[in-house]
């Protein structure tokens, strides 16, 4: 992007948006050094929307061309008996860094979650990716006290009893 003036642009995704985040869901998926996403454009229509949808997405355009996306779901705290959103996703396609975009979504995001009467946002970040964690230190603080645990695959079939 240039210096320029421009106009970002973040809405609610929409099914007509498949193909361009699934494509940064790649983008993404290759930019952590991770292998590649499985989140198809089929699996975006399947999981986003309707009565069950999994989880809300945004998107952002600047000056009408794709820029970037989140995808967020919503979770709750016992301790603080509030409802809050798990920020799952966050993804800027590297000509668009710099420009405020990912700002532009993550307050997106967290208004939506506000506007429903959330009280938080959480997300996590590959302790790798420098850049990354240098934007979010920028929003909220790094967690020193919390470790996140997570089971895939085999470890979660055993834990259900699948496996």
């Amino acid at each position: 992007m240039n210096s320029q003036s421009f106009t970002i642009d973040v809405r609610p995704a929409v099914e007509t948006d498949a193909d361009i985040v699934a494509g940064m869901a790649r983008a993404l998926s290759a930019s952590d050094g991770g292998p590649p996403s499985r989140f198809s454009a089929a699996a975006f229509r399947r999981d986003g929307f309707g009565d069950k949808a999994a989880f809300h997405a945004l998107v952002a355009r600047i000056d009408g061309d794709p820029a970037g996306y989140a995808v967020y779901y919503w979770g709750y705290d016992t301790d603080s008996a509030t409802r809050g959103v798990y920020l799952a996703d966050l993804f800027v396609a590297e000509h668009c860094r710099r420009q405020g975009v990912g700002r532009a979504l993550v307050a997106a995001v967290a208004r939506a979650a506000h506007d429903d009467g959330g009280r938080w946002i959480f997300w996590s970040v590959l302790k790798r990716n420098k850049a990354a964690r240098r934007f979010y230190r920028q929003i909220a603080p790094e967690l020193r006290d919390v470790i996140v645990c997570a089971a895939f695959g085999a470890s979660f079939d055993r834990i259900a009893g699948r496996g």
